[in-house]
């Protein structure tokens, strides 16, 4: 049985979209208790929902994952059917577009989580409380995860 690069890549994207959704339900059992229960001050109970936004954002990604494969291999892979261990080319080719995926999967919630603490930095930072601490954390996470990302894109369009 011969196995073409884009059927190698949709089992690569589900194999990512089930990690994702296994990982979001980890975190979201960690994470959901915390909310009930205790009585916040209304500062501390909106950090603890921005909590939510990293395993609810690598749910529907993973949820996406699995339910476009086909679309996503139609559109990294339009009309190849080269066979996948034709060449170390296409091996390496299909590895990087896989490692790319990954990038994006595991980078873009994470980026979101960064940027919702931002927001509630923006928000809390006129009231008095001190967040420079926390605007370098925003800065220097944003930065790295953003550069992961359009690393990922890069080689996920890499032929």
């Amino acid at each position: 049985m011969k196995l073409s690069a884009s059927d190698l890549f949709a089992v690569g994207i589900r194999i990512i979209g089930i990690l994702a959704i296994i990982k979001a339900i980890m975190v979201l059992i960690m994470t959901v208790p915390s909310l009930f229960g205790h009585h916040y001050p209304d500062w501390a109970m909106y950090q603890q929902i921005m909590t939510l936004v990293y395993p609810l954002a690598l749910l529907i990604i993973g949820i996406y994952l699995l339910n476009c494969t086909g679309r996503l291999v139609k559109k990294f892979y339009p009309e190849e059917e080269e066979i996948a261990t034709e060449s170390a080319q296409t091996v390496f080719s299909l590895a990087m577009k896989i490692t790319g995926m990954v990038l994006i999967v595991y980078y873009v919630p994470d980026l979101l989580r960064v940027l919702s603490n931002a927001l509630y930095i923006g928000y809390y930072r006129p009231l008095g409380i001190d967040t420079f601490e926390q605007q370098l954390l925003v800065a220097e996470r944003s930065l790295a995860m953003l550069v992961s990302i359009l690393l990922g894109f890069y080689l996920l369009k890499r032929k």
